[in-house]
């Protein structure tokens, strides 16, 4: 087995195309008796990974650092308490950092076994995008035959799994876009109304198309005001899940950021209590430190539904490793339908 492998170091923060340096680097070794070692085929590109870029991620490591939250190849060697996988298994698998390297590291539950003919970018979306659209719809939630259910961001990566999922709950979805184009997507998916958000105020359009019923579950990727104004609309017995905050503009700029902090708005325990509603924030590495076991069912169980047809992923885009810095920005520009994934 190679002893030293190629590796994207972040070694600073800024524009992609002066953020990455690729560094030979040790193959891991040294890792816990249940963990596995993956010659990684491709490896994923996520928002935390920009934000990270641009400083503002605090669970990031200190740089230079290894980003990467997902991988797929093959498992090339196992701790000795590994009991889940086998030498030569092909892998998607969710990495705590280190996924930007040929070759990657992980907890044996963090890893599911794929078949040599499936899609590697499609893959990585069901680890990650499709990893927490099931925590979010299937195991923080529950969704009824009927419910009035509104997805932000409707077309994108996680927000177009929540879409199908809830739809095979019974949902009635409410999907909001940004564009004609992608509220298209979004009904292809089962969204039965879509908002575009870049048209009309989401909430007043969300009243007029569900006749002034109230939301019984949002699951929201924008934060900010999208928060403070589902919360007012939500049904009593209704459930808010939060799992992002891409409406905050430049993370960069900290005269946004203070605004974008305030319009969540402050609350009091005591309103939930009286209408019995709920605000669930969604965070997958805490998941993943606190509950490995969860993480494993949650890609096992959004790749079974892709495997039986019972939800579509969008397409997505490959990149070279040399064009690692495009990616960046096509991820961070929103350039790109579906999950960006990276070849070595």
């Amino acid at each position: 087995m190679d002893q030293s492998m190629k590796a994207a170091f972040l070694i600073g923060k800024g524009e992609a195309s002066r953020a990455f340096e690729i560094r030979e680097t040790p193959v891991p070794s040294n890792y816990p008796p249940d963990y596995i070692l993956i010659k990684v085929e491709a490896f994923g590109l996520n928002y935390a990974d920009v934000t990270a870029r641009i400083g503002n991620y605090r669970d990031a490591p200190p740089m230079p650092a290894v980003l990467g939250y997902d991988v797929a190849g093959e498992v090339i060697a196992v701790g000795k308490e590994v009991t889940m996988h086998a030498v030569g298994d092909r892998v998607v698998a969710l990495t705590r950092f280190g996924g930007y390297a040929e070759y990657a590291v992980t907890n044996q539950m963090a890893a599911v076994k794929i078949s040599k003919e499936d899609d590697v970018v499609q893959m990585l979306a069901l680890a990650t995008q499709g990893a927490t659209a099931w925590y979010c719809v299937e195991e923080s939630t529950t969704i009824y035959q009927g419910d009035k259910v509104l997805v932000t961001a409707a077309a994108g990566g996680v927000g177009s799994i929540i879409t199908q999922l809830a739809k095979n709950r019974g949902a009635e979805v409410y999907g909001i876009t940004g564009s004609a184009e992608r509220g298209e997507v979004a009904k292809s998916l089962g969204a039965k109304y879509v908002i575009n958000r870049n048209t009309e105020d989401v909430f007043e359009a969300f009243d007029r198309l569900s006749n002034g019923h109230k939301i019984d579950a949002m699951f929201d990727s924008a934060g900010g005001k999208f928060v403070k104004k589902g919360l007012k609309h939500l049904a009593p017995c209704g459930k808010f899940v939060s799992y992002g905050g891409s409406s905050a503009g430049d993370a960069r700029n900290i005269f946004q950021m203070i605004p974008f902090a305030l319009s969540f708005g402050f609350y009091s325990p005591i309103p939930f209590l009286m209408k019995s509603q709920s605000y669930i924030g969604v965070n997958m590495l805490r998941v993943a430190d606190f509950k490995p076991q969860l993480i494993h069912l949650c890609i096992s169980s959004i790749y079974e539904q892709y495997k039986r047809g019972n939800i579509k992923i969008l397409p997505g885009k490959m990149f070279a490793i040399s064009e690692l810095a495009e990616a960046h920005t096509a991820l961070e520009k929103s350039k790109v339908a579906g999950k960006i994934a990276v070849k070595w």
